[in-house]
């Protein structure tokens, strides 16, 4: 099993927290024709790899799911949530929009109102700056591409942050059905 290609590389992505995507050529095509086996190299070390359905692969770990989460995910939850109510706002197809398009810094609405500058700022972002930073953020995590221009794209990785914000939006949703539901006034038909 040590004879697997581009093992170190492939180790040393991974274990930083990188996803390996089709950007990464010789690396996507070896884990994607020897899964198996880099599977069973990693599993003795407590390390689970993932094969993404999106064709793209990361490290999962039961300790991952317990430990709190990285500072600079609730900034990108906050980001990611007003482009998707952005999206959904002006009637888009939010998956499409979000995974095929290339976005400006200077043109994102999360500046544009005051009720997206108060979602950030209680994330400690309060100009483009912020912003550009946290977006250089998310492409240290394999999550997008930043281009010169101050533009960027989502990659395909960013599939488990918006697969996230779908499930707890589900979630939130669910949540106030159940409250409206319960809270609901009954009428006593005896009583009409």
């Amino acid at each position: 099993m040590n004879n697997l290609p581009y093992l170190k590389e492939i180790f040393d992505k991974l274990r930083q927290g990188s996803y390996i995507t089709h950007e990464q050529g010789g690396l996507h095509v070896a884990l994607a024709d020897k899964f198996d086996d880099y599977a069973a190299y990693f599993e003795p070390l407590g390390l689970n790899l993932v094969r993404h359905e999106r064709d793209f692969f990361y490290l999962h770990t039961v300790t991952a799911e317990s430990s709190p989460p990285p500072a600079s995910l609730p900034p990108i939850a906050v980001f990611c949530f007003i482009l998707i109510e952005s999206a959904a706002n002006q009637g888009r197809s939010i998956e499409e929009y979000l995974l095929t398009e290339r976005f400006s810094i200077a043109s994102l609405p999360h500046l544009n109102s005051d009720r997206y500058k108060a979602h950030l700022k209680a994330v400690d972002i309060t100009d483009e700056n912020a912003l550009r930073k946290l977006v250089k953020s998310m492409v240290r995590l394999g999550w997008a591409e930043y281009f010169p221009d101050d533009t960027f794209r989502f990659l395909r990785p960013f599939h488990r942050v918006f697969d996230k914000c779908q499930e707890i939006s589900a979630a939130a949703e669910q949540e106030a059905r159940t409250v409206l539901i319960n809270t609901e006034p009954t009428i006593d038909p005896e009583m009409n």
